[in-house]
């Protein structure tokens, strides 16, 4: 390299090259969609099935740009996730080791934010796109800011970047709330310049911290962490040796990542959900539309923390085994059973907190009429079991939590990095391609369904009962060789808790069809029953995590 910025800048392409990649290929694919039916896109309602898709993936790609310039480095021993301490030895200033990733940052996500405007979301324009320009550019300093100056605090990193994330929403629609005019502060101009300001002190305030790294401070020196370690002190400590390796095992798992999702949900709870509910608590309509969306929060949070629960180390992206936990004296299926148990504790206090917050919020200061119909003719349906009905959807929500934190085991611990990739993209991809092809073939299929109704929704019903049927026998027989190499008594334990589980998911269905029913779909709600507990991919759980500590 001729200088080191254009290694530096090299250095941070290779190490994020994967994610700019399917950052392009989200781009790619969506602009060729958008060439090759514009007229379903232009004339049709159709069309607007495609919006939620666009949005979805350019959402996808730009914080695929974000975690491009994720430029941190991990290190276990030192409780450290900052900025690399490799790189102090360049012969580069402070704020050029600052500034080149940052201006990296936001020329590449405002090219990617041009791209996107000018070849998906042509025929639907975004109002504003300076605005959003202007606002991707300024997160993406405040972005480099909370990852180098919170290298310390892991619980406290992730709540700042949720909090931002959260109040980027807010601060994107402040234009397009005063429609009047009346508040001359909320325009574009006065708010792309207060952008800019606090993006120029973020970037002073990154300068600062990391120049302190480079001469030899730390968090360990930071006054907050010292007051919080003194704080530490006072608590009661453990005195009692571990009566097992299991024992210690889960004790450590639960230090490392136990409590994010309960301090995820916490904090949801009381800096978005408590102030929008009290902000909104004379509107009738909102009560159930934000009792939905706290119910789906824990779910859609373990599925984001699962990403790095499934993993060995959380906070690495290393998938392979750290020497510590390889050579600790405790089996294969002693690590995923701690695993299990941490992730069911989390889950279990994360709903405790949610359950708690609605048995407050409800009474105190929601407004329920709405829900209190709508509690009137869910009754009124299910007269006899409508509080069964109650309990087993919430025990059924906190399982379906449990499963997003521990299904992907298998993948996270078998150390192959494109196993885990593939199974992320997977999961992205799926509903995508589905929901283009609704897009695609709707106008086909609303037209047959007006001229053959019963035949079409025979046909349609009788395909999706085939199609879970043999959903279920694949199920079944994966169990069997899963399970084959693990040992009878944790087999016959997983046995009994899947058969619990979903037992509970068959009542469920059972109990409670929608109504009115006319199709008799109650089998294939048991089917769906079936296959909600996780069952075939936590026995190669155990197998993965013995070849990755293998090497």
């Amino acid at each position: 390299m001729r200088s080191p910025t254009t290694a530096l800048a090299w250095a941070i392409w290779r190490r994020g090259r994967r994610a700019g990649g399917w950052a392009i290929a989200c781009l790619a694919f969506c602009a060729l969609v958008n060439l090759a039916v514009p007229g379903r896109l232009r004339l049709t309602e159709t069309g607007q099935v495609f919006d939620p898709v666009f949005g979805f993936l350019m959402t996808v790609s730009l914080l695929l740009v974000f975690g491009l310039f994720n430029y941190t480095e991990f290190n276990s021993t030192r409780e450290w996730n900052g900025f690399p301490y490799r790189l102090f030895s360049l012969p580069l200033r402070t704020w050029q080791l600052v500034a080149l990733p940052m201006l990296l940052g936001i020329a590449t996500v405002e090219v990617v934010y041009v791209a996107w405007i000018k070849l998906v979301l042509t025929h639907n324009p975004v109002l504003k796109p300076e605005w959003f320009a202007v606002l991707l550019g300024a997160y993406m300093i405040f972005y480099h800011t909370a990852l180098w100056s919170l290298a310390g605090f892991r619980i406290a990193r992730i709540i700042v970047l949720s909090l931002g994330g959260v109040s980027s929403i807010l601060v994107a629609w402040l234009p397009f709330s005063d429609s009047q005019g009346a508040y001359p502060w909320l325009s574009e101009k006065y708010l792309a310049a207060g952008m800019a300001v606090l993006a120029f002190i973020s970037f002073l305030i990154a300068w600062t911290v990391v120049g302190r790294q480079r001469r030899g401070g730390g968090h360990r020196r930071n006054w907050i962490h010292c007051l919080l370690e003194q704080a530490g002190d006072l608590l009661p400590r453990r005195n009692r040796q571990f009566a097992s390796p299991a024992a210690a095992q889960f004790w450590f798992e639960w230090r490392r990542a136990g409590l994010l999702l309960p301090a995820c949900v916490g904090f949801a709870l009381l800096a978005i959900f408590g102030p929008f509910s009290w902000a909104f608590r004379t509107d009738p309509r909102s009560t159930i539309d934000t009792l939905v969306k706290i119910v789906a929060m824990p779910i859609v949070l373990a599925f984001a923390i699962g990403k790095g629960f499934i993993k060995p180390e959380f906070w690495s992206t290393n998938l392979s085994l750290p020497q510590f936990l390889g050579v600790r004296p405790l089996s294969a299926e002693e690590f995923v059973v701690s695993k299990m148990k941490v992730a069911a504790l989390s889950v279990t206090i994360a709903w405790l907190l949610v359950l708690g917050f609605i048995a407050l919020w409800l009474p105190l200061w929601a407004d329920k009429t709405q829900l209190q119909q709508f509690l009137r003719e869910f009754r009124r349906f299910y007269p006899h079991s409508w509080l069964a009905i109650t309990i087993l959807y919430f025990a059924g929500f906190a399982v379906i939590t449990w499963r997003c934190l521990v299904s992907g085991l298998w993948v996270g611990l078998s150390g192959n990095r494109s196993y885990y990739i593939a199974s992320a993209c997977l999961q992205v991809l799926v509903p995508t391609l589905l929901s283009l092809a609704a897009g695609l073939f709707s106008d086909t299929i609303d037209s047959e369904i007006q001229q053959h109704p019963d035949v079409v929704n025979s046909i349609t019903l009788t395909l999706i009962g085939w199609l879970l049927a043999l959903a279920v026998i694949l199920k079944i027989w994966s169990v069997v060789f899963s399970w084959s190499k693990n040992s009878v008594r944790r087999t016959s334990q997983y046995l009994l808790l899947w058969s619990g589980a979903t037992l509970g998911f068959v009542a469920l269905a059972i109990l409670s069809p929608p109504w009115p029913d006319i199709y008799r779909l109650e089998h294939l709600y048991v089917l769906v029953a079936f296959l909600l507990f996780p069952f075939a991919r936590l026995g190669l759980a155990p197998l993965s995590f013995a070849r990755n500590r293998h090497g």
